[in-house]
C-alpha cells in the first residue's frame, strides 16, 4: 500500500491514525457529494464492508442488496478520498458482489453513450433523431464518469480520467446541478494535477468549493430537524478537499504554489468534519494542526505548502525514531529517514525566504534527526542499514552544518533590529529560536566528532587513524570557528551561553585527534595542534583539574614543559583575579559557585602540584583530586542543562580574557609561537 505523509482515517476503520506533529504541525482530507437533496446511500464503513448502501439516493429507493452499479456510484464521494489500495478492496468487494466487474460497466456504458455516426440515407431524407440512437439521462452520463474517475483513482488510468472528463463535458449545461459541479471540478482538478498546473488545480478546487460544496451546505442547513437525523453528505465534500490538495497534490505530487488554498482550511476549522471520538479524529486533528500551523511562532505565515511539508517531515521523523529505537538501524527506519528529510527539503524550497522563522524551525529539524541518527551508530554497526546511515557523519553532516551556518549567518543581522521581517513577533521569540538554532548545529558537531572519536580509539594504524582523524578536524574545527565568527560580527546576543561549553567539548576532541595524529607524524605542527586545542579547552572550560594535570605529565614526559609554564601558569593567574568570575560566585550563592570559589582559590597550588611542579616537593600533589568528582558532575549537568547558571559563567570568563593581549589570545593569532617560545 502506497504510504502517503498524511493518511486519512476514515470511519470504516476502528484503528485511530493520529498525525505527530511538531511544534506547528498540520495535515488534510475531503468530501465528495450526491446529487443535491439526496440523503446518502453509506457511511465510507458501509460502502466498504458491508456491501450496498442501506439506502439508496431519496429519488430512488433501492433494495438492501444491490445487483447494480448505479447505487454504489451515487454515494462514490463517500470513498472518492480513500487511497488507492482502499478502493481496491471496495472494488473487489462490490464486484463479487454485483457479479458485475466495474470495467465491465465501464466498458458497457462507454458503449452505449458513444456518440453515434450513421451513414446519410440513400434517398437524402433527414433520419429523425429518435431514430438515431436510443436517449440516455443525465444520471447514465454522470454514474459513467464516476465509474471512470473512480476506476483513475485505484489505477492511475489517465484514458479513464480524461474519458470521466468527456462525459461530465456532455452535462456542462446542467453545471449548477452541485452533484455534477462537485464531480466536473473534482475531475478537473485531478487533470491539473497530471499536468502539474497549479494555478488551474487552485481555480478548480476554489471552484468545488463555490459551485458544490456551498450549495451543497445551505441545503443541509434548509433542511428539518427530522430531515437532519439522517445521514449528513457535507463531511465527505470536506474530507474531499482536503485530501485533495494535502495528500494527492502536496504530499504525493508535491505540488507548488497552492497557498493560495490557504483559507480553505481556516473555513473548515468550525465545520464538521464527520470525525467521531470513537473512530477516529483524524480529519478533525488534521485541520487543527494545519491552522495552528499557518500562525505558529516559529512557522512561514499561512503558506500552505510549507506547512504541510513541515507537518508531514515531523510525522516522518517520529517514525524513523521509533523504529531507530525500536528496531536498530533497519530498512524500514531508513525509509522513514530518508522521506522525512525529502519533505524537510521541500520546507526549505517553500518557505518564505531563506531568513524566515519558517526555514530556520527546517533547518533546526534536519540537525536534530541527523543527530538522532549519527548518535546511535556505534549501536548498529551489524545493522541492514548500517552502511546507509554510516555516510551521514561524513557526507550529510559537513554539508548539512555549513548550510545551517549560513542560514545563521543570515538569521543573526536581525539582532539589531528587523526580526518582523523573518516572522517573529517579538525579540524575545527571535533570540529563543536563534539559541535553539545554534544548540542543533553545536549537538551535531558534536556528535558527529564522538562517531570518530569512537572509531579513533580503536584506531591502529596510520592510515585508519588519519581516515577517523581528517574529517573529525573539518567538522569540529568548523564550530569553533563558528564561534569565533559570531563573536567578531558584535552581535553577542544570538549566542547562546552554552555555546562555550560546547566549544571546550570541541577542542578537547580536537586535542585527541591531533594526539593520535602526532604519532605518525615527522615534524611538530601536529605536537602543537595538540596542545593549543588542549590549551583551548581549559580555556573554554577551566574547571579540569584532570585535564590540567594530564597535560603537565604530557609536556614533561616530551620535555616541552616549558609550554605549560609558558600558557597554563598565566591562565591560572587570570582565573583567580578574574573580576568576572568573582562577579558570579557573588551573584550566584550555590553550591556550584562555593565549589567553583574554592577552586579558584586554589588554582595557584594545583598548577604547583603537577610535576615538576614546587609543590609536588610540598605534599601538595593530591590536592587536584579534591576537585575532579564534583567538576565532573558539574560537566555532565552542562551536557544535559543549556540553561545552567554556569554557562553564562564560562561565557562572561571567555569574553573577558579575549578582550586582553595575553599569551593565549597572541598564540591564537600565531600559532606558530609555540616553535619560537615566548
Amino acid at each position: 500500500m502506497p504510504t502517503h505523509a498524511l493518511r486519512p482515517t476514515d470511519l470504516r476503520f476502528a484503528t485511530i491514525i493520529v498525525v505527530i506533529c511538531l511544534v506547528m504541525g498540520t495535515s488534510t482530507a475531503w468530501p465528495a457529494v450526491p446529487k443535491k437533496g439526496a440523503t446518502s446511500a453509506a457511511t465510507p464503513a458501509a460502502a466498504a464492508k458491508a456491501g450496498p448502501p442501506a439506502q439508496a439516493p431519496a429519488e430512488r429507493a433501492a433494495p438492501v442488496q444491490a445487483r447494480d452499479w448505479g447505487p454504489y456510484l451515487d454515494v462514490a464521494y463517500e470513498l472518492s478520498y480513500w487511497d488507492k489500495q482502499e478502493i481496491k478492496e471496495w472494488r473487489e468487494k462490490r464486484d463479487a458482489e454485483i457479479g458485475e466487474p466495474l470495467a465491465a460497466y465501464i466498458a458497457s456504458w462507454a458503449g452505449k453513450l458513444a456518440p453515434a455516426s450513421s451513414p446519410a440515407p440513400a434517398n437524402g431524407t433527414a433520419v429523425q433523431k429518435e431514430d438515431q440512437q436510443p436517449i440516455f439521462g443525465e444520471r447514465d452520463y454522470l454514474r459513467l464518469a464516476i465509474a471512470q474517475t473512480i476506476d483513475y483513482l485505484q489505477s492511475d488510468n489517465r484514458e479513464s480520467l480524461n474519458g470521466a472528463a468527456q462525459h461530465l463535458d456532455t452535462l456542462k449545461g446542467k453545471s449548477s446541478m452541485p452533484e455534477i459541479a462537485f464531480w466536473t471540478g473534482f475531475v478537473k482538478a485531478l487533470q491539473a494535477l497530471e499536468s502539474n498546473d497549479s494555478a488551474r488545480f487552485v481555480s478548480r478546487v476554489y471552484d468545488i468549493w463555490n459551485n458544490a460544496v456551498l450549495y451543497i451546505e445551505q441545503n443541509h442547513i434548509s433542511r428539518t430537524a427530522a430531515e437532519k437525523t439522517g445521514n449528513v453528505t457535507t463531511p465527505f465534500y470536506y474530507r474531499n478537499i482536503i485530501n485533495l490538495v494535502v495528500n494527492r497534490a502536496i504530499i504525493n505530487r508535491r505540488m507548488e504554489n497552492l497557498n493560495a488554498l490557504g483559507p480553505l482550511f481556516l473555513m473548515m476549522k468550525d465545520r464538521n468534519l464527520g470525525d467521531k471520538d470513537g473512530e477516529g479524529t483524524y480529519f478533525r486533528t488534521l485541520i487543527q494542526r494545519i491552522t495552528d500551523g499557518f500562525v505558529a511562532p516559529d512557522s512561514d505565515r499561512y503558506r500552505l505548502n510549507f506547512t504541510v511539508a513541515v507537518i508531514e517531515s515531523k510525522r516522518l521523523q517520529q517514525i524513523s525514531a521509533a523504529k531507530l529505537d525500536a528496531e536498530g538501524m533497519s530498512e524500514g527506519a531508513q525509509k522513514a529517514f530518508e522521506q522525512s528529510l525529502l519533505f524537510n527539503d521541500l520546507a526549505f524550497k517553500w518557505a518564505a525566504s531563506r531568513r524566515s522563522s519558517g526555514v530556520v524551525m527546517a533547518a533546526i529539524d534536519h540537525l536534530d534527526t541527523t543527530s538522532f541518527a549519527i548518535q546511535r551508530l556505534p549501536d548498529n554497526e551489524k545493522a541492514p542499514a548500517y552502511k546507509f546511515f554510516a555516510t551521514l557523519p561524513s557526507q550529510d553532516a559537513s554539508s548539512t552544518l555549513l548550510t545551517a551556518m549560513a542560514i545563521f549567518n543570515d538569521i543573526a543581522l536581525y539582532s539589531n533590529g528587523g526580526w518582523e521581517k523573518a516572522g517573529y513577533e517579538n525579540r524575545e521569540l527571535y533570540l529563543k529560536a536563534a539559541h535553539r538554532f545554534w544548540r542543533a548545529i553545536m549537538e551535531l558537531s558534536l556528535w558527529t566528532g564522538d562517531y570518530y572519536l569512537t572509531r579513533l580509539n580503536t584506531a591502529a594504524d596510520p592510515r585508519s587513524i588519519q581516515r577517523y582523524a581528517s574529517p573529525m578536524r573539518v567538522v569540529l574545527d568548523a564550530y569553533v570557528d563558528f564561534l569565533s565568527a559570531q563573536e567578531s560580527r558584535g552581535l553577542p546576543e544570538v549566542i547562546p551561553d552554552s555555546a562555550f561549553f560546547g566549544a571546550a567539548e570541541a577542542t578537547e576532541k580536537l586535542a585527541f585527534a591531533f594526539q593520535k595524529v602526532n604519532t605518525y607524524s615527522t615534524g611538530n605542527t601536529d605536537y602543537n595542534l595538540w596542545f593549543l586545542h588542549r590549551l583551548q579547552a581549559v580555556e573554554f572550560f577551566p574547571f579540569a583539574p584532570g585535564e590540567i594535570t594530564r597535560t603537565a605529565e604530557v609536556l614533561k614526559r616530551d620535555g616541552r614543559y616549558n609550554l605549560f609554564l609558558d600558557y597554563f601558569i598565566p591562565l591560572a593567574g587570570r582565573l583567580k583575579q578574574s573580576p568576572a568570575i568573582k562577579r558570579w560566585i557573588e551573584e550566584h550563592p550555590s553550591d556550584a559557585a562555593q565549589e567553583i570559589g574554592g577552586y579558584v582559590n586554589a588554582i595557584t597550588y594545583l598548577v604547583d602540584a603537577v610535576p615538576g611542579g614546587s609543590g609536588a616537593e610540598e605534599g601538595k600533589s593530591g590536592m587536584p583530586h579534591s576537585f575532579d568528582a564534583p567538576f565532573r558532575k558539574l560537566r555532565e549537568e552542562l551536557q544535559r542543562k543549556p540553561d545552567h547558571p554556569v554557562h553564562s559563567l564560562l561565557r562572561a570568563f571567555h569574553t573577558e580574557e579575549m578582550q586582553k593581549s595575553t599569551s593565549y589570545t597572541l598564540l591564537l593569532k600565531k600559532p606558530d609561537r609555540l616553535n619560537l617560545g615566548l
